[in-house]
This record gives C-alpha cells, structure tokens and sequence, in this order.
C-alpha cells in the first residue's frame, strides 16, 4: 500500500457516485469582503457588490460562517470546512443542534450585518441601496454561524457595515450538504470502505490529488463508491494539518483499522474470496 504524508489546506470537488448511504459536505465559497476608504481614487474597490453562490444539486442543507477581521490580520488558514468534515453530517442536521463551538475567533473593531437573497432583483436593490427583503439575515455581528434557511440553488450574499469609519475585511463561508444521484454511465471505478473500527471515522477522496472530498463512516458501516474518475485516492481525516495518503485500487474493498504497529488508524486492503 502506497503512502505519502500530505500538508495542505482542504479544497472541494465534484464527483460521481452510488451516494445511497453517502451525504457529502462541500465547500461552496471562502469568500472576502474588504471594505476600503470610499475616496474619488478608490471609488470602484470600495464598492462592495453581493456575493453570488451557487449551491450543488441535491443539497439537503448549507450552512455559514461570517467573521470580521482587521484588514491586515486576516485568518486565511482555518476555514469552517475544515471544522464540519470531522462531524458526523446527520449531526448536524438534528434540530437544535449547537454550532456555537465551530465559531471563528474575530478581531475586527466593529459589527456587520449580513443579508441573504435567492431573488437576483432583490439583490440588485440592495447593491444600489434600495430597500430589499432578504430571505436571512444575520443582525450586527462580529461572529456568527448557523443553517441557511434560504431555499434554491442559487443565492446572494450582501454585507453591510455598521460604522462607517472602520475598515474591516469580512470572511464569508458556505458549506453544502448534499446527495449525490448514481450516474451508471459514469460507473467506471467502483470500490468499498468497511469501518472496522469501534468508533466514527472521517476520511476524504480525490481523482487529482488537489481537490477533496470529505466523508464519514459510522462504527462498523460499509461505504460503497463508483467514481467518474480514472485514479482516485484517499486520506484518513485527522483535526491537525497532516494526513495520510492511500492510492485506491479499481474494483477493491478497503478496510479501516486500528494499526497496533503505527498506533494510528490505517487503511488495508481486503483480500478477495477465492
């Protein structure tokens, strides 16, 4: 078995699959909004227009994360995916359920309010500085994290500041969970997972080695894939920057284990019945 220790940070990608028993978080946007001094020079970079995001087909439920930062002290390295991919997505889809600890540390020095819009008119309106009615809205804030309640596959971010005289840089993050519908035509790399661990386990696939895609595996579940891709390889989620990297073999079943040897969970192959 093939490994390669990996450094990077998370990406997303789109992929085909038999998802029956698989919901998939996807980063949708990392998005910045850096409000500048509204001089003659710098009047079109001081604009600031809604943000247009396009949500994946099938997504059950999205979710944000909006934090206010000094214009020059901006966190660009812990993104609210990153936090989510190691949660069991069912959690989080539980009424009720509390995203106060997924809150990102903010230190700007003042609030904004965001608005949220599935109506491109209404979203113009609020670029122009007209009266619009979102769908959500989030009140004067320098943190914040929770469900969109917004329904459709396309919305409009917009953020207002509330003093005039500061200059912050607003982080605006959306993650999707969706379903992905099996494509049989696309069924070309078909392989399974069997958690055989006494616990929940997160782990990620790629096609490319740059874009991935996280998922979760209950205690003792079986996931089963058929990818569009021609290569596909996989990590084992951990909550620090370092994973470990498996290249998949088409047609295999694969198992999640505890490595005695390693201590740390490993990934091995199940030999095929003769």
């Amino acid at each position: 078995m093939k490994k390669i220790f990996l450094l990077g940070l998370l990406s997303t990608f789109l992929m085909t699959i038999d998802a029956a028993a698989q919901k998939m978080l996807q980063e949708v946007i990392v998005d910045y909004v850096v409000f500048r001094p509204n001089t003659t020079v710098n009047k079109l970079l001081a604009k600031n227009k809604p943000i247009k995001v396009s949500l994946p087909k099938g997504t059950k439920s999205a979710f944000y994360r909006v934090t206010v930062y000094q214009n020059e002290k901006v966190n660009t390295s812990d993104t609210f995916y990153k936090s989510l991919r190691v949660t069991n997505p069912d959690t989080l889809l539980k009424t009720g359920f509390d995203f106060t600890p997924y809150l990102s540390e903010p230190n700007g020095a003042v609030g904004v309010e965001v608005y949220f819009f599935t109506d491109k008119s209404a979203a113009d309106k609020f670029d122009a500085g007209k009266d619009a009615t979102p769908c959500q809205k989030v009140d004067s804030t320098k943190s914040a994290v929770g469900v969109l309640s917004c329904q459709g596959e396309e919305l409009y971010v917009g953020v207002k500041k509330k003093d005039k005289g500061k200059l912050v840089t607003v982080k605006i993050e959306i993650v999707a969970l969706a379903d992905v519908a099996e494509d049989p035509i696309n069924d070309r790399f078909p392989f399974s997972i069997q958690n055989e661990l006494s616990g929940e386990v997160s782990y990620e696939v790629s096609g490319d080695r740059t874009n991935w895609q996280a998922f979760f595996l209950p205690s003792k579940k079986k996931a089963e894939f058929k990818l569009a891709d021609t290569q596909v390889y996989m990590r084992v989620s951990t909550l620090d920057k370092v994973t470990e990297e498996y290249k998949i073999d088409s047609g295999k079943n694969y198992r999640l284990y505890w490595n005695k040897d390693t201590n740390r969970v490993d990934l091995g192959e199940i030999p095929a019945k003769k």
